[in-house]
């Protein structure tokens, strides 16, 4: 057999897998309470079965959809003795259970704590963060975004303040595998980078592995976030939130299916307001053209879940979002540059998962799915040579530059397709937990970029030490599929001792290639409080248009440079340790370890690089003071991707956190170090990955000083990112056609008219020492951010009223420098900065 036709072959098995019975369902409810008072937060577990609930701060829970039958139910809670109740459940019947929990001093038996959710210390899985949503509605500066809330946690870091990118653990954003509702998403972001597509209004489920993740994810080296939007409520026909500030709107709507069926539905739409906010001061300003349109994004989000009877739900998902911009520079603007830029970029997805539980311990999950990104930009524009100093031209009319004045433009389209099926099974036995599934992706791509560029820039460009790909035109379209099948089996050998093997094959069509994937973790209660974790395991990601979007590196995949293209490889060790400090204290401790290999990089080919000398006594300015410009042996950088890189990530991490609060609790929060180091191996060279940080601290805190007030701080701090220096300055060297014959082909020392018109005077542009990319570090990185909310209750509804202060005290942290030549032919440089402090105003309203 192939090694095509084994996956087609086993996915095929796993999706005939129907079982199809109905039958009415029942309900359990009560209520948890100890000696004196209701327990907000105990876990109500239906055993064998996916079915459970949490108490809310009464201490009420309501379990709906039960098939009938008979049932033991676990009720478990940090600081009591678990107990287990039997129960029988009537159809269309509600059965109630009151529980009195006995305290113990820290009896934790099988249970261990992440976010406010129980999890079983059976769970063998490492470097696992399940966020609280409500983190992401609540936490300061973060901008109720989910992606900038997860930054704040240990191992994970933003490129920049104007960026929700996720770099975890020494691997760039294009290796994290992000998923909502059961779906892969190329694209996550909205308003391009700035935020995550994630509702946090409308989010049940955050769950972030930082390393060594099971079976079930492929495709990716570094992480997964999988993301699970909340079904509707069905206790009221309608229900809505509507939350908006200065400078985005966020709605939300909900309720009981009106369709006959037992179910639910739940919608949501936001957008910004940049361009109704600041687009009418730019414009009056007279900085850009009066038809113009600020960036702007809106998605709307839905989601609808039906009941079908025993065991059986049928969830219907779909995203659709836009984000666009329109700005032209003004003609009667001050400034030398001018900008054109048009770009509408679109993120749509629609699936269709059917799940069924049965009640001899078998469940079943069928996900269909269907996701588009696309998108159509222009952008023009002519500004002033980079190495001129912009300071000496602030009073110069625009017109008078033209020769200063350097173009650049592209156009480029985009589509990227996937229809995807894949289906889940997991068995339930008395000692194991077996879990298995097969999938196909069929993918349809479609790239263009078509680039004019000034020579002069261009030189510019490849004078930079970061400089990676050249800017040639690329326009390709390829369909290809990635099959996989996995298996995993989770089970102890002894009392205490947790194993969970497994396995996954993926093969990628765009290569021609199977990948075999062995995964293995473990878990071992040293105490009742105390959990020891180990996880390892390969990984592979294969190449693709789809992941242009985090790699900022433009590849040629057509099928002629890929054939000897092999996937990269990771390999991940993580060793945790967790321990309960008290009830509701937690202390975690990890290191790990990630090797990766066959990274994919712009191939290189032997070229030429110029060189001119100052002819001694001579003055610098002119042309004839430097010798004829000679080829010397280099490196060209190409777009074809080739296997020319290696790397290592390691370090450890602390997260001390308070974890299982009542939910009334005046103080909670977290503190996170993180000691990392990450390193790329490049040209027998060892290079700092471009986001290597050494120390990273976070101090999240939240207080609830007064019955309607509370008040939130995250203080962030982070040693210096790499970043390359210059060493001088150097004359700018160009091809000029000296044949007649159209064809650039003579050096020569670059020269353009003084700004008095009276003399030719070279151009010169910065020189870095070569082969020293990323030779120093930037200046430490902190910020404090604050929030204060209110609440309140009128009208009938929940109000909240919050002011969120990014940057408190103004730091002024470093993105990098602009550096430009001054007239005595000395390097200056200019520092451009961050968010500087930025107060945001909202309201919030639940009826």
């Amino acid at each position: 057999m192939s090694n095509l036709t084994r996956p087609v072959f086993a996915f095929f098995l796993f999706l005939l897998l129907p079982i199809l019975a109905y039958s009415q369902s029942g309900t359990l409810r009560g209520k948890v309470t100890d000696s004196l008072d209701a327990i907000p937060s105990v876990n109500i577990i239906i055993e064998e079965t996916d079915l459970g609930a949490v108490t809310d701060i009464k201490g009420n829970y309501l379990i709906r959809n039960i098939p009938p039958g008979e049932y033991e139910v676990k009720v478990s809670a940090i600081g009591y003795i678990t107990e287990y109740f039997d129960v029988t459940i009537e159809k269309n019947q509600t059965a109630r259970l009151d529980v009195k929990l006995r305290s113990t001093i820290l009896q934790l038996q099988a249970i261990e704590i992440i976010g406010n959710k129980n999890q079983e210390s059976s769970d063998t899985r490492t470097s696992f963060i399940d966020l609280n949503p409500k983190s992401a509605k609540i936490l300061p500066g973060a901008g109720e975004d989910v992606f900038r809330t997860l930054q704040a946690l240990p191992g994970v870091l933003a490129p920049n303040d104007f960026s929700s990118q996720l770099i975890v653990r020494g691997s760039g954003p294009d290796q994290n595998l992000i998923i909502i509702d059961g779906v892969e998403i190329f694209n996550p972001y909205r308003l391009y980078g700035a935020i995550s597509m994630f509702n946090p209004s409308t989010v049940s489920d955050v769950n972030l592995i930082t390393g060594a993740f099971p079976a079930v994810y492929g495709d990716r080296l570094s992480a997964v976030l999988d993301v699970e939007n909340r079904e509707g409520t069905v206790s009221t026909p309608l229900k809505g939130m509507i939350n908006a500030s200065i400078i985005d709107a966020n709605l939300v709507f909900e309720g009981r299916n009106p369709f006959g069926i037992d179910g639910s539905w739940l919608f949501s739409s936001r957008r910004t307001y940049y361009d109704l906010v600041l687009e009418p001061f730019v414009k009056s300003a007279g900085l850009v053209e009066e038809n113009v349109s600020f960036p702007n994004f809106y998605d709307i989000q839905g989601k609808l879940t039906f009941r079908l009877g025993r065991g059986h739900k049928i969830f219907l998902t779909g995203i659709l979002s836009r984000d666009a911009v329109d700005v032209i520079s003004a003609k009667t603007r001050k400034t030398p540059d001018s900008v054109a830029v048009q770009n509408v970029t679109r993120n749509n997805v629609l699936s269709l998962s059917w799940r069924y539980a049965s009640r001899n311990k078998f469940i079943n999950r069928l996900y269909v799915s269907y996701y588009e990104n696309g998108g159509v930009a222009e952008f023009a524009s002519k500004f002033l040579d980079p190495s001129l100093n912009r300071k000496s031209f602030e009073d110069v009319l625009p017109d008078t530059l033209s020769p200063y004045l350097l173009g650049f433009k592209f156009d480029s389209d985009f589509m990227f397709k996937k229809t995807s099926i894949e289906n889940r099974i997991t068995y339930n036995l008395k000692s194991m937990i077996i879990e298995a599934g097969a999938g196909v992706d069929m993918m349809q791509t479609l790239l263009t970029f078509d680039f004019q560029v000034d020579p002069s820039l261009l030189a510019f460009f490849n004078s930079r030490a970061n400089a990676r790909a050249t800017l040639a035109d690329l326009k390709d379209t390829r369909d290809y599929k990635r099959y996989k099948v996995y298996a995993q089996n989770s089970f102890n050998i002894a009392e205490n001792l947790y194993l969970q093997p497994g396995l996954r094959v993926d093969y990628y069509d765009i290569l021609n290639k199977t990948y075999v994937a062995p995964r293995f973790s473990l878990s071992y209660k040293l105490t009742d409080i105390t959990v020891l974790r180990f996880g390892t395991g390969i990984f592979y990601q294969s190449p693709g248009y789809e992941k242009l979007r985090d790699q900022n590196v433009l590849f040629d995949l057509n099928p002629a440079l890929t054939e000897q293209l092999e996937a990269e490889k990771s390999i991940h060790y993580v060793l945790g340790l967790e321990h309960w400090l008290s009830a509701e204290w937690n202390l975690r401790f990890e290191s790990y370890y990630k090797d990766f290999r066959n990274l994919i990089v712009a191939h290189k080919v032997p070229g030429s690089k110029f060189f001119s000398e100052l002819i001694p006594g001579r003055d610098p300015k002119y042309a004839n003071a430097w010798t004829p410009p000679v080829a010397l042996i280099g490196d060209s950088v190409t777009q074809v991707p080739a296997n020319a890189s290696y790397g290592e990530a390691y370090g450890f991490e602390i997260l001390l956190q308070k974890k299982n609060r009542e939910m009334d609790a005046k103080l909670n929060g977290w503190v996170s170090y993180s000691f990392a180091f990450a390193n790329r191996y490049e040209d027998g060279q060892i290079i700092p990955f471009r986001f290597d940080q050494r120390h990273t601290l976070n101090i999240v805190a939240n207080y609830k000083f007064a019955e309607k007030w509370d008040v939130g701080m995250r203080w962030q701090y982070g040693s210096g990112f790499p970043i390359s220096l210059p060493e001088g300055i150097k004359p700018r060297i160009l091809l000029t056609d000296t044949n007649g014959d159209n064809i650039p082909e003579t050096p020569v020392v670059a020269t353009r008219k003084s700004f008095d018109r009276k003399t030719e005077e070279v151009i010169f542009d910065v020189a870095y020492t070569e082969n020293e990319r990323f030779n120093s570090r930037k200046s430490p990185y902190h910020r404090l951010d604050v929030r204060v909310t209110y609440y309140t209750r009128f009208w009938n509804a929940d109000w909240s009223f919050y002011l969120d202060v990014i940057n408190a005290y103004n730091r002024s942290n470093l993105v990098g420098y602009d550096y430009y030549i001054n007239e005595n032919l000395t390097l200056g440089r200019e520092a451009n900065y961050m968010f500087p402090i930025l107060p945001t105003f909202g309201v919030s309203v639940n009826f």
